[in-house]
């Protein structure tokens, strides 16, 4: 696992909660090689991170919190940590974002990917039917620039998304609203807007909003 410059600005002054993690998951991304969305999935004594793509398990650790203070101790996985290793991290949640800042960890495999790193609460949204002649209306190629076009295509009632210059590989959007859609390959809400003229543009609203443009 290789760093992944993510740089955190933050205050303790600000800092209000150190809630339980025992039951919550969590989604950012790391470089292990490449960019991956993943999820840290907190149980009662050990968290896991895994490829939220494929559910490949990159890493399993055994955890414990007290206060501000994260322990981490591996388990099993890809890192070159060994298992005797204990990584300390000074973490917080603000707002709904959990932080974990390093405090000391002599396995660099370890605290150059998750150093400085900030995670949104993973939450699944619930499927809604939607009639086929609204899923119609999306179906066409979507892009930001030529180079990346995105397809959506309905396939056995669920519109799908694939992006090959983006390395998006053929995926269902799961319907929220008849206008709202979660990519949970990506953990990515998507918003198809039409405006007065009935022109359609895809919002992927991510750490910033991406507007594409349906240009057929």
């Amino acid at each position: 696992m290789k760093k992944l410059g993510i740089v955190i600005l933050f205050s303790l002054g600000t800092v209000s909660l150190y809630a339980q993690l025992a039951g919550t998951k969590w989604k950012s991304k790391i470089n292990a090689g490449q960019i991956l969305n993943v999820i840290l999935d907190f149980g009662k004594d050990t968290c896991s991170i895994y490829n939220l793509a494929d559910s490949t398990v990159i890493e399993t650790m055994h955890y414990t919190q007290a206060d501000s203070l994260l322990t981490l101790q591996k388990i099993d996985g890809q890192s070159d940590c060994d298992n005797a290793t204990i990584g300390k991290y000074k973490y917080f949640i603000k707002g709904r974002m959990f932080y974990m800042i390093l405090v000391s960890d002599n396995c660099d495999d370890r605290s150059s990917t998750i150093d400085n790193t900030k995670w949104a609460p993973w939450v699944i949204p619930a499927e809604v039917k939607v009639d086929e002649a609204v899923l119609k209306q999306y179906v066409g190629t979507y892009q930001p620039d030529e180079q990346h076009p995105f397809y959506i295509t309905l396939e056995g009632g669920r519109l799908q998304i694939e992006g090959p210059n983006n390395m998006l590989p053929k995926s269902p959007l799961i319907a929220e609203s008849d206008t709202k859609f979660f990519l949970r390959i990506a953990g990515v809400e998507m918003d198809f807007v039409k405006d007065a003229a009935g022109n359609i543009k895809l919002v992927s609203h991510e750490e910033k909003d991406y507007e594409l443009k349906k240009v057929k």
